[in-house]
């Protein structure tokens, strides 16, 4: 039986003040959840359903749909809902190595595809901008499908790491190189904007190579998420 104090803890995860406090998240559905396993993330608490769940972990507790109903962040309630450590990553970029660096991404859906779609093109490392949603939010760990347990994120501001930063920066706007004619040969960083205005201003001067992808209908943008799928997959 679930006690307030679990039911508390857990529903307290969905906010991120409370996930930072205690460096812990929260991630539903026996697939991730095996997955981020898998992984070798630390298992803090599972609850899972015995008749729904084919989850078998010494940390797992059984649960009733009901008391899941208290636990869950999601609309339909999974099989199981795991309370997971937050790894400790070095997010910081090194030579020779590809980055996506996101400014000011807002939707939990993108956010969650993007580190999916970062994982399946082999990037390893997300700079996020300090308006970005918070990658540890639990929408954001149902959309990546448990790639949050393969790809490194860093959260910092944007203008002070492109100070800092040597290498070619590639981004996303509207008036650069079709995408189709630049050469992405030397390893460097994809520069993603915000769903609605795109990349900041004060971001602009530090692109080495404005890339564009070509508008051949009316479609006022194009999803962040669809637009970096795109650039990775012109990447050697």
């Amino acid at each position: 039986m679930l006690s307030q104090v679990e039911i508390k803890h857990v529903n307290a995860l969905k906010i991120k003040k409370y996930r930072y406090k205690y460096a812990q998240f929260i991630a539903e559905g026996d697939k991730i959840i095996k997955e981020l396993i898998a992984e070798g993330m630390e298992v803090v608490h599972i609850y899972a359903q015995p008749a729904k769940s084919s989850l078998q972990h010494p940390q797992c507790k059984p649960v009733t749909e009901q008391e899941m109903q208290k636990l869950t962040a999601l609309s339909n309630p999974a099989a199981s809902l795991a309370v997971f450590a937050m790894p400790v990553r070095d997010a910081a970029p090194a030579a020779g190595e590809w980055i996506v660096v996101l400014d000011d991404i807002q939707d939990p859906g993108n956010m969650g595809t993007i580190i999916r779609t970062c994982d399946w093109f082999g990037v390893k490392k997300i700079i996020c901008s300090d308006g970005c949603v918070d990658v540890y939010n639990p929408k954001v760990v149902q959309s990546s499908m448990a790639s949050v347990g393969r790809v490194s994120v860093m959260e910092t501001g944007l203008t002070a790491f492109f100070h800092e930063y040597q290498g070619p920066v590639y981004g996303a706007v509207f008036d650069g190189v079709n995408y189709h004619q630049q050469a992405f040969t030397a390893p460097g960083c994809i520069l993603i904007g915000n769903e609605g205005h795109g990349i900041d201003a004060e971001l602009l001067p530090f692109i080495s190579h404005p890339v564009t992808i070509p508008r051949k209908g009316k479609a006022e943008s194009l999803n962040a998420a669809i637009a970096t799928a795109l650039i990775l997959d012109k990447l050697p």
